[in-house]
């Protein structure tokens, strides 16, 4: 939802789960009550946003919140951090712009957590788009309504980085080493070795109804054969990945957060591209696989 960030390839961390890799089976009476629980919420989100309300804003989101966006170098940690980023106006929110944004994806993936993935726009006072991007979140449901747990989100990019970005040194956060450190560290291997080289072996990193949400390919795309064609296509030549984890957090019911860096070189070593990654995952008899990857560049804006 908001200077969120943008971005191209990789993805990782890790999310516990049931034996199985398909997600949890449910009715279409529970996805349809996904949507409109995120309906409500981008109302509300919208709202806050348009009235500057940081302590509005602020309620939105888990005590414990994550926010990965792409306006932030960082991640932005707990509901205070965050209601003290939108009052210093840091995330562009004032009474002379709004954001809209619409649903593509809405499910529950447990009893209490839903998955919402989408695009979004920010309007003048106009009305006219000045910025757009894509989001792909993770809520909880509290009392009926829904609370963010992961925001991750960011602006398109599908020429890539803009200069005026990559010109701002990159700044690499601790890594991670904590609980469960090593298998969300097999899945950014994996990408790392095979982004190029091999994209049906991170293609199979997803759960068949998997969501894809890389600012730089413009678009929110589902399922696991819709991921392969589209890592397949994207695939450059030369270029190289280079990712790593800021941290992990289970969520309860088979589930977890898990977010990191990235950046990507060209043939001569040259950084064109670096940003943050912010996703879900599942655990596996066969290992973890992503139920949700959002990822991309920093942007100035």
């Amino acid at each position: 939802m908001k200077n969120m960030f943008c971005g191209f390839l990789i993805s990782a961390f890790a999310l516990l789960a049931g034996c199985s890799e398909e997600p949890l089976s449910l009715t279409e009476t529970a996805d349809m009550s996904a949507a409109e629980l995120i309906a409500d919420f981008t109302e509300s989100f919208s709202a806050a946003w348009a009235d500057g309300d940081a302590q509005a804003m602020g309620r939105l989101f888990e005590e414990d919140a994550i926010r990965i966006v792409s306006t932030s170098a960082s991640p932005i940690y707990g509901r205070d951090a965050i209601v003290r980023e939108f009052a210093s106006n840091d995330f562009g929110a004032d009474e002379s712009t709004t954001i809209n944004a619409t649903t593509e994806v809405a499910k529950f993936v447990s009893d209490d957590i839903v998955l919402g993935a989408g695009t979004y726009n920010i309007l003048d006072s106009d009305g006219a788009a000045i910025v757009s991007g894509l989001w792909g979140n993770a809520f909880r449901l509290r009392a009926g309504s829904l609370l963010m747990l992961m925001e991750s989100a960011g602006d398109l990019s599908v020429s890539g980085m803009s200069a005026a970005s990559l010109a701002v040194p990159q700044k690499i956060d601790p890594i991670y080493s904590g609980p469960r450190a090593g298998a969300l560290n097999q899945i950014v291997t994996t990408y790392e070795e095979n982004n190029v080289s091999n994209p049906n072996a991170v293609a199979e990193l997803f759960v068949n109804d998997g969501i894809h949400v890389i600012s730089g390919n413009g678009r929110v795309i589902v399922g696991k054969e819709n991921i392969r064609e589209s890592l397949s296509s994207g695939a450059v030549d030369g270029v190289s990945l280079d990712a790593w984890s800021y941290g992990y957090r289970d969520v309860g019911d088979s589930l977890a957060l898990g977010w990191g860096g990235y950046n990507l070189k060209d043939a001569a070593g040259q950084v064109i591209e670096y940003g943050m990654w912010g996703n879900v995952n599942r655990i596996t008899e066969d290992g973890d696989r992503i139920l949700m990857e959002r990822a991309g560049p920093f942007s100035l804006q």
